[in-house]
Order: C-alpha cells, then sequence, then structure tokens
C-alpha cells in the first residue's frame, strides 16, 4: 500500500526506467535476506521494504503500459499480466523441493533415508538444534528427529531472478540519455469529451478502487491460502500434493491469460469482465461444495478453473477503466494498487482467525461471498456509468488525441502567412476538424 502510494507519486518526476530498476533490484534483495531474518521484528521490517517495492512495480508497470500504447493496450497489458502468472507457475515448482516433510501425528515416515517417529500433539516436549537437523525429547526419555527446511535456496532463485531484471532497465535509462535531443517540437494536447463534476470523479475512482479491492482479495487470497487450505484440512493431503495443487491452479491461471492475449483482440475489455466474473461465480461456487465433500480430485479440478476465471479481470479491469470510466494516470493506478494492498492486508487476517478459531471451510464460504460482491460491483458501476454519466457528460471513448509538429520556428512560419496572405486575393477557409 505504501509502495504504490509512493510511486503514484513519484511517477512521472523520475524516469520510469530508473525507478522500474531501482525497486526490482531492491525487491530482489529483500528476498534474499528475508530467510535470514529469525527474530519477528527484523522480519515484519523486511517484510514490509520487499511489498514497498512490489508495490512500486505493480503501480509504474500498469500505468505506463496504458500511456505508451493508449487504445491498442489490450493484448499487451495481458500479455504483461500473463507473465506475472507464468511466474506464478514457476515458484512452486522450485520452492516445493526445499520444502520441509509434513509432520503427522503418532506416523513413521522417511526423512533423509532414515524412520522418523513423531510425538503426540499432545506430549510435552523441548526442541534443541543442530546444524542441519531438529531433535525433540519429551521428559529426556524420547528422540525424534525432524527434517529442517531449506526454503532461503528458494528466496536466493527468487532474489537473483529480481535483480537481473533491473539490467534491462539500467541500459534503457543509459540509452534514453545518450540519445536525447530536440530536432522537433511536438506539441500533444488531450482532448477529452467529458468532464465529470469533482464529486461524482471521486465516487467513480472510489467504486473502482473497491471493486479491484475485493477481486484482488479473492485473487490473491485464494492462491495464498491454497495450499495451507488443502494441507491442513485434509490429512491425506501432503506438502507436496499441496504445491502441485497450487501449481496447477497456477498453470491455470497463466493459461488463462495466455489465451486472453489473442481473445482480448476480438472481444472488448466489458466484456470479458462479464464473462470472467460470471465464470468466478462457477468455479467458487463448486470448488465450495467439493471442499465440503472433501473431493480432492474434484477441488484441483475447480481450483484450475478458478484460475481461468480469474485470468482476464485485472488487466481487463484497467483496459476498461480507460476506455469507457476514466483516464488511468499515475494516481489512478496508485489508488487502484493502494485498495488492492489494504484489502490484501486485512482480507488473510479476517480468514486466517476463521480458519483457525472456527473451522477450515470458511476459506471457501469467505472467497464465495467475496466474489458474489465483485460481480454486484462491476454491475452497478456498468450500469451507473452506461446510463447515467454517458448520457449526461458523454462518452469517454469518444475522446480524440490531437498532436501538432512543429518543424520550423514559430515566428518564422507566422511571417511565412502573414506574407502570403497580404499578396493573396483567394484565400480558401480552412476548417479543423477533431
Amino acid at each position: 500500500m505504501v509502495g504504490s502510494f509512493i510511486s503514484g507519486f513519484v511517477h512521472g518526476k523520475v524516469k520510469n526506467s530508473v525507478f522500474m530498476a531501482i525497486v526490482n533490484a531492491g525487491a530482489g534483495i529483500m528476498a534474499i535476506i528475508t530467510p535470514y531474518c529469525s527474530p519477528f521484528a527484523l522480519m515484519l521490517v523486511i517484510k514490509f521494504s520487499t511489498s514497498i517495492f512490489c508495490g512500486g512495480i505493480d503501480t509504474i508497470v500498469n500505468a505506463e503500459h496504458i500511456r505508451i500504447w493508449g487504445s491498442d493496450n489490450q493484448p499487451l497489458l495481458q500479455f504483461i499480466h500473463f507473465t506475472f502468472a507464468l511466474g506464478g507457475v514457476l515458484t512452486p515448482l522450485f520452492t516445493e523441493p526445499f520444502l520441509a516433510e509434513k509432520e503427522t501425528g503418532n506416523s513413521t515416515i522417511r526423512t533423509d533415508g532414515e524412520p522418523t517417529i513423531f510425538m503426540n500433539s499432545t506430549s510435552q516436549w523441548k526442541q534443541e538444534n543442530t546444524s542441519n537437523m531438529t531433535w525433540l525429547a519429551t521428559n529426556g526419555t524420547m528422540l525424534v528427529k525432524a527434517r529442517t527446511t531449506n526454503v532461503h535456496y528458494a528466496f536466493l532463485i527468487s532474489g537473483i531472478i529480481a535483480i537481473l531484471t533491473s539490467f534491462p532497465f539500467i541500459y534503457l535509462s543509459i540509452v534514453e540519455k545518450s540519445t536525447e535531443h530536440k530536432s522537433e517540437e511536438k506539441y500533444t494536447q488531450k482532448v477529452h469529451s467529458r468532464k465529470l463534476p469533482r464529486h461524482l470523479n471521486i465516487f467513480v475512482i472510489l467504486v473502482l478502487c473497491f471493486f479491484f479491492l475485493v477481486y484482488c482479495c479473492v485473487e490473491d487470497t485464494f492462491a495464498s491460502f491454497l495450499m495451507t487450505f488443502v494441507v491442513t484440512e485434509y490429512d491425506e493431503v501432503s506438502k507436496s500434493k499441496g504445491a502441485y495443487i497450487t501449481t496447477f491452479y497456477w498453470a491455470s491461471f497463466a493459461v488463462g491469460r495466455f489465451l486472453n492475449i489473442f481473445v482480448s483482440k476480438y472481444v472488448i475489455a466489458v466484456k470479458l469482465i462479464s464473462l470472467y466474473t460470471f465464470l468466478m461465480v462457477i468455479a467458487f461456487s463448486c470448488f465450495t461444495i467439493s471442499a465440503f465433500f472433501a473431493q480432492i480430485d474434484a477441488i484441483t479440478v475447480f481450483a484450475g478453473m478458478a484460475g481461468i476465471s480469474m485470468s482476464a479481470v485485472f488487466a481487463a479491469g484497467f483496459g476498461w477503466t480507460e476506455s469507457e470510466l476514466l483516464k488511468v494516470t499515475g494516481w489512478v493506478s496508485s489508488f487502484i494498487l493502494t485498495a488492492n494492498s489494504l484489502g490484501l492486508m486485512i482480507n488473510p487476517l479476517i480468514i486466517a482467525y476463521l480458519m483457525e478459531e472456527v473451522s477450515n471451510m470458511w476459506f471457501c464460504y469467505v472467497l464465495l461471498l467475496q466474489t458474489f460482491v465483485v460481480c454486484s460491483t462491476f454491475l452497478f458501476l456498468l450500469l451507473f456509468n452506461r446510463c447515467y454519466l454517458n448520457k449526461v457528460y458523454g462518452k469517454v471513448g469518444d475522446s480524440k488525441n490531437l498532436e501538432i509538429v512543429v518543424e520550423t520556428p514559430l515566428q518564422e512560419t507566422e511571417k511565412f502567412l502573414e506574407n502570403d496572405l497580404k499578396t493573396s486575393e483567394n484565400v480558401p477557409n480552412i476548417n479543423l476538424t477533431l
């Protein structure tokens, strides 16, 4: 949330290539040092810093993309968000080998080639750490051995990828600086067909932020808590299987976004949102029913369907905003991402509390309810814009861009026109139509 707000303020004041290099490198460095911050307070500081950099990436990428490509933004915006989903597919795969095995009470499993016995949850035990193993003792009479996690390797891989990503932006900043020239002056003016009153503009932004807030609560919380839900709710689901279910979700999410690159060329953004929010309702309804009856295979299938149904909404939401609601500036992008972050900050606390204190099934119930809220908010904003704003203030889609290119000094041009008019008897009328 803080990172998104800072990015909205910085956007346009600092070269975007420089800013992107900083936030990518910063996120990578924070990821590498994260697993070595054992004290809880220090971990909070590091995660807070990491999220600031990630908020900067999200805000600038969306705002700059729409600024550069304008009305042609949809397929390429879907492509950008496809690469995000692709990262979600890869992450569980290179994380899974470094995870500790699931501990089960009164059972014997194999860890590092040796049998391991875990104590009943009611036993009193103490813990002692050695170089790479954890030994547990109960009243000094029995020792059991548990494998420790090596997840710091996964953080190292993620951090290196993020740091490498900053290099192209460093190169771009150098090239942009060396190729700056003023061979011609361009005066570009945006001509908008409607200007909303301040109170209506604020209202539209607030409702739009609420739509993205609730949607991102569903998308992010589902991906973050899916493995936790299936592993803790069902004894037959191991951490490895939970990681693969999560990977299947991300794979479906990525495939959906890849297909949307081509679909969005022929289907406008508002129709994509309508279709995919309807699929979200179906997917999460079926997922909840499958979870209630403990059908693991069905859970896996509908987790994938949920990934497909959410694949187009975020990117199409930005496209719909630009084409029908209001101009997506750095500040608008910042407001949207700030609202998203606020939801992602609150939603996990609510779901985690309900899962721990009431039932794990509240993971499904809360997300299903929020899915209905997403659909209702979208429908309200769509009708409010088309039935009221468009009729009273006109359509945003009618906006045109006027670009005047001046290749000679303005004073000489005026002098030339003045002399030409003096020597001409018949001067034609010139009309400029936007």
